[in-house]
């Protein structure tokens, strides 16, 4: 599993230490960063804003930093979401988040591999390259796949679906990065090439520990 109830109790201790350190005392709790962007014929380059207030694009799914907080992010995944099982273009927020060259990626993508095996994250906070050419090729997580296999044909409904756990696609930062509200930040996906079809968005998403009001703003 790419989480663990114990490393997070050491992570969420070692982050009260270094605020008590400072002689500061935030809120921290668990969290998450969801940053989205819509995939666009002929990309290769995608910015990913994670400041409230720094990105025209809104999801209701979404979820960025307020510039009065931070954030100490743990874990880290990619998934194109924006699609419906059947590889549609789906309607608000109700559609799945695939790890995977899924049947649904693969029939509006093209190419899901591109994303999932051949491409790099790269994060910079104040112009520090503290995740350089971190390959995609880690968070491709295939399970058993069980799209359109019938477990039952007397029960309306019966394919059974993708046996997907809630950590699949995500892996661990170590060390962890620390995103203040005050900071600049670059988040940058770089694609060898670009999707077949401008249908989803890809998602960049954190897990992690909130300090409330913690951002250098408010020292």
């Amino acid at each position: 599993m790419a989480t663990s109830e114990m490393s997070s109790r050491q992570t969420y201790s070692l982050i009260k230490k270094a605020y008590n350190k400072a002689g500061r005392n935030p809120i921290t709790t668990a969290s998450t960063i969801r940053l989205i962007q819509p995939i666009a014929t002929g990309k290769t380059f995608y910015t990913f804003p994670i400041l409230q207030g720094d990105t025209a694009q809104t999801y209701a799914e979404a979820s960025l930093l307020n510039r009065a907080d931070a954030f100490t992010a743990t874990h880290v995944g990619i998934f194109i979401g924006g699609l419906t099982q059947a590889g549609l273009a789906a309607t608000g927020a109700n559609y799945s988040l695939y790890p995977y060259n899924s049947i649904a990626v693969e029939a509006a993508q093209g190419n899901g591999e591109i994303l999932f095996n051949n491409s790099y994250l790269n994060i910079a906070i104040n112009n520090v390259q503290y995740l350089q050419n971190f390959d995609t090729r880690r968070f491709n997580s295939a399970p058993i796949v069980q799209n359109n296999l019938v477990t039952s044909t007397s029960v309306a409904g019966g394919a059974a679906q993708d046996s997907l756990f809630g950590d699949a696609g995500f892996v661990p930062l170590v060390p962890t990065l620390q995103f203040s509200g005050s900071a600049k930040v670059d988040i940058t996906l770089n694609l060898p090439q670009s999707l077949a079809a401008a249908i989803g968005q890809i998602n960049i998403i954190f897990r992690g520990f909130l300090s409330l009001g913690a951002s250098n703003l408010n020292k």
